[in-house]
Parts: structure tokens; sequence; C-alpha cells
């Protein structure tokens, strides 16, 4: 009986344990004047349920392991996501509206470079790589001991390269006509350094995923 209460105890999540607790004391009071050995039994078992729920709660190491598992989860996605990006480069980072050149009759379009900050996760907190080098952090525990050298290097280089993609493209965004020595050059030349970072970037997620074996 006991070997019983133990084994569902361990199923017990910590938000019940407090109705249980409760339950079984007022089953103990309303039995106390009870000496019969019927109610003896029932004690000896009531108590030892609460014993086990109380003791044997794995609610906590579930949780461990549902945040570790989202962290993972976390690293895939951006690397599919920075995928898309530099496959689909040019499209994302254009604007065509519906203005038309009165010379040439076409369609104009701007480069529109800080849609690589929210690939990178500079632009919210529910993008899956916002403050991804604390994610990479709490990953170290999943390195293999011959790859933590390589593994924090990853995690300086990500550092390196996400600043500076995010960098580059915000110089991109303000360096149009409309600024002192602007032009449509130097925002393709600030864009094309920070696509080569966003490169280099996809390229440390990589080998991160590779050393914690992600799939």
């Amino acid at each position: 009986l006991l070997l019983f209460a133990c084994q569902v105890g361990a199923f017990v999540p910590a938000l019940w344990q407090g109705e249980i607790q409760s339950s079984v004391s007022l089953a103990l009071q309303r039995n106390d004047n009870d000496e019969s050995p019927l109610n003896s039994r029932r004690q000896f078992a009531q108590t030892a349920f609460l014993t086990a729920a109380t003791l044997m709660n794995p609610v906590p190491a579930l949780a461990k392991s549902s945040a570790e598992d989202e962290d993972k989860d976390k690293i895939l996605t951006g690397y599919k996501r920075l995928t898309y990006l530099l496959d689909n480069w040019d499209k994302l980072t254009t604007f065509c509206g519906t203005t038309v050149d009165p010379f040439s009759g076409k369609q104009v379009c701007e480069k529109t470079p800080l849609v690589v900050q929210d690939y990178m996760g500079y632009k919210s907190i529910k993008d899956p790589l916002f403050k991804a080098d604390k994610t990479l952090r709490r990953l170290e525990a999943f390195v293999p001991a011959s790859r933590e050298s390589d593994y924090l290097d990853c995690i300086e280089k990500w550092a390196t390269t996400a600043d500076e993609a995010a960098g580059m493209a915000y110089t991109s965004s303000w360096a149009g006509p409309q600024n002192p020595n602007g032009g449509d050059d130097s925002i393709a030349y600030y864009l094309d350094r920070s696509k080569q970072q966003v490169v280099d970037a996809r390229s440390v997620l990589s080998t991160v995923i590779e050393i914690l074996e992600l799939k």
C-alpha cells in the first residue's frame, strides 16, 4: 500500500498538494474517535498517501525540462528564420509602394534595412533570437566536454556578429539622400555589410546546432 501511495504521489502536481493535505486532515479529524482496526488501516493509508504526495513532487523537474526544450527550439527556429532572410534578402529588404516615377513610369521602391533587426531578435521580446546570447548560456550544460571551447567561441562570435548586423542595418536606414553624403550607394553599402554579418551569425547557430545535436 505504501508503495502504491509513493507511485501515485510522484504524479501529484504541487498545486494539488494543499487540497490533498486539507482533505486528509479533515478525514483524520473525523475518524479520531473511531478506534476500529478498519479505521486504523484507513488512517495509515491516508497518511502514507499525503507523505508521498508532499515529498515526491516532480513538477520542478518537468518545468526545467520544458524550459530547456524551449531554449533549444529558439535556436532551431532562429536559424531557420535567418536562412529564410538570406534566401529572400532582396525581397524582404525592399519595399515597393504605389508611387510611380513620373519620368520613367516605373514603380518606386525603397530599401528597408531595419527588417534585418526583426530577424536578429532586436525588435521583439517574442522573437526566438531575442537575447540569444543568454539562451546560449543557459544551454551550456548540454555541451560535451570536448566541445566546450568551440561553444564558448560561438557565444562570443554571436554577440559580435549580431550587434554588427543590427548596427549596419540601422546605419543603412539613415544613409539615404536625405542626409549629408548619403545616397542609394551608401544604403546598399551598409546593407551589404549587414548581410555579411547575418551570414556569419547563421554560421554560428549552425555550429551551435551541431555541437548540441539539435534536431
